[in-house]
């Protein structure tokens, strides 16, 4: 649930044909820096805007309320105003976890380019990427893809034997690969 390792389950039902969004995540906190970086600011954000909160009813008290001392104008905020500081430190852990699980939509995918992009670099087979439905950066993948098929879409024959010319690629074949690709790049 929170990190590990990056083995890769085997590919057995939806999976092999291709149906990512079958299944869950079964961690959730995928990306520590970037999902911890995104949890401390979202706190951070609720910490500020409390704090911001405060000052300005502090100072509408001080300015439009009764004469008093400084500090009664304390009590009498945290009379009026306790509960809702109090529910809204209830409602934090809520809204963190709503950030890690929308993060996850994000990072999730991101983690995984990244091992693919990995074992394509050390020359290993590198399957289609295909994520989960409400996952984002759907249009990576395929850019992705067309990469990857057109880096390992050379025939190749497992006796080394040079392939036949029937099952070779022709020209057009990359040239159409090639147009992918700058649209791909284009798009973005």
């Amino acid at each position: 649930l929170w990190g590990g390792d990056e083995k890769q389950l085997p590919m057995q039902g939806p999976l092999e044909s291709g149906k990512m969004s079958d299944f869950k995540r079964k961690r959730l906190f995928v990306d520590a820096r970037v999902q911890g970086g995104l949890l401390l600011r979202a706190a951070a954000y609720w910490l500020f805007c409390l704090l911001s909160i405060m000052m300005i009813v502090l100072c509408w008290r001080i300015l439009f309320g009764p004469a008093r001392i400084f500090y009664k104008h304390f009590d009498d905020m945290w009379f009026h105003f306790g509960p809702a500081l109090v529910a809204s430190l209830l409602l934090l852990p809520l809204v963190l976890w709503d950030t890690l699980r929308f993060s996850n939509r994000f990072v999730g995918p991101l983690f995984r380019f990244r091992r693919e992009m990995r074992a394509l670099a050390r020359g290993e087979h590198v399957e289609p990427l295909r994520f989960r439905k409400g996952d984002f950066w759907g249009e990576m993948a395929e850019e992705f893809n067309a990469v990857v098929a057109r880096i390992q879409g050379e025939p190749s024959n497992a006796s080394g034997e040079e392939a036949s010319s029937s099952t070779a690629e022709s020209p057009s074949d990359h040239q159409d690969a090639d147009r992918q690709v700058a649209l791909a790049s284009h798009d973005a």
